[in-house]
C-alpha cells in the first residue's frame, strides 16, 4: 500500500489518534508494534505522535514517524 503524506492523509490519521486517545480505545501497559518496537505508554505514545506530526507533517525528515503511527493504527485495529 503507498503510503501518502498529503494533507487529507495526514489528517485523517491524526483524528483517527485524536478519537483513540480521547475514547482510551487502546491497550493498558506494554504494546509490540513489529518485532523492533515496543510501546510501554500507548496514552503517552499517541500524545507525543500527535504533537510531533501536527508539527512537522510538511517536512519528509518526519514521514517515519507518520508511518510509525500509522503501523501502530493498524496493529490496535487488528485486536479490535
Amino acid at each position: 500500500m503507498e503510503q501518502n503524506y498529503d494533507h487529507d492523509s495526514v489528517q485523517e490519521l491524526l483524528a483517527w489518534a485524536k478519537e483513540t486517545l480521547s475514547n482510551k480505545s487502546y491497550p493498558d501497559g506494554k504494546f509490540q508494534i513489529n518485532k523492533a518496537t515496543t510501546v510501554l505508554d500507548c496514552a503517552s505514545f499517541l500524545s507525543s505522535m500527535i504533537q510531533m506530526i501536527s508539527r512537522n507533517w510538511e517536512n519528509p525528515t518526519f514521514y517515519p514517524t507518520i508511518d510509525q503511527l500509522r503501523e501502530f493504527r493498524t496493529k490496535i485495529t487488528e485486536m479490535h
